[in-house]
């Protein structure tokens, strides 16, 4: 049986040899992935742009190019990326720096921050909400007011309490934007929730509009016993459709509501603030 999904957040391409990236990817189709934002980490690297552009030449149809950790952008080379035509950016991975505050950090917004933002989404990039910090996450929000908001990988706070989880306030924020989240499978995150209790919470707290799914596969080794590998989600849609799920709450999760998301055109969406 085949399934049609979306992921927002696969860490493979950094973590694959190229060979082995280009395979993986071909059993992700079998299986029925159509669209996978591959996830370039750039925190350890040495020179993210040239590694970013090697990345860029591996990427086919359903493939997507996320940044995460964009510490390396600045008003000199800013311009380079936007040519790399990303989908998305997260300014940040957990710590600050030059151009926000990480979800381990307590450092906010910067001018620079706000000035690549501005340039990104002027190109339209997205920028992606993991792992900021509460103070950047709103600040960001505030300035993208009007935009759709992106959270590519996260849980949910109030189901278990973990810095890299998104409270009431920024899940609303985000559904209020007509935005998207992607609940991710990194146990850490899910805690004893696991992956059913966090799609409850949502469903139940926020409606079937806004949730998607951002694993993090090759991101961390601490998935949920029984969701490892994109085939998973066979067994996994059968799990969901006994708690009571319909085949449309489901299809949307899995796929229908990021390409309800794509489908507005965000050059008619509103300026940023100033």
């Amino acid at each position: 049986m085949k399934i049609r999904l979306t992921d927002l957040h696969n860490d493979a391409i950094t973590n694959l040899l190229p060979k082995k990236f280009l395979a993986y990817v071909k059993r992700a189709k079998k299986v029925g992935v159509e669209t996978i934002l591959v996830s370039v980490w750039t925190t350890e690297m040495q020179n993210p742009l040239e590694r970013i552009r090697e990345y860029n030449k591996m990427l086919g149809e359903g493939l997507l190019l996320h940044i995460e950790d964009a510490w390396f952008v600045n008003k000199d080379n800013i311009d380079e990326l936007i040519n790399l035509r990303p989908f998305s950016v997260g300014l940040t991975w957990n710590e600050d720096n030059a151009l926000a505050g990480g979800a381990y950090g307590d450092g906010g917004l910067t001018p620079l921050g706000r000035a690549v933002i501005k340039k990104l989404v002027a190109n339209g990039i997205h920028i992606d909400l993991a792992h900021l910090n509460r103070k950047s996450f709103f600040q960001v929000a505030k300035l993208l007011k009007g935009q759709k908001l992106l959270c590519t990988h996260t849980c949910f706070d109030e189901v278990h309490p973990h810095l890299r989880n998104l409270n009431r306030k920024q899940i609303q924020t985000i559904v209020d934007s007509g935005g998207l989240i992607g609940l991710t499978l990194v146990s850490d995150f899910l805690g004893a929730g696991d992956v059913w209790g966090h799609i409850k919470y949502f469903l139940d707290n926020f409606g079937e509009d806004n949730l998607a799914i951002g694993t993090d596969f090759f991101g961390t080794t601490n998935l949920p016993k029984n969701l490892k590998r994109y085939k998973d989600f066979r067994r996994f849609k059968k799990f969901l459709a006994s708690k009571g799920l319909t085949d449309s709450t489901i299809n949307k999760i899995y796929h229908i509501n990021y390409h309800d998301f794509q489908r507005t055109d965000r050059t008619n969406q509103s300026p940023l603030n100033p």
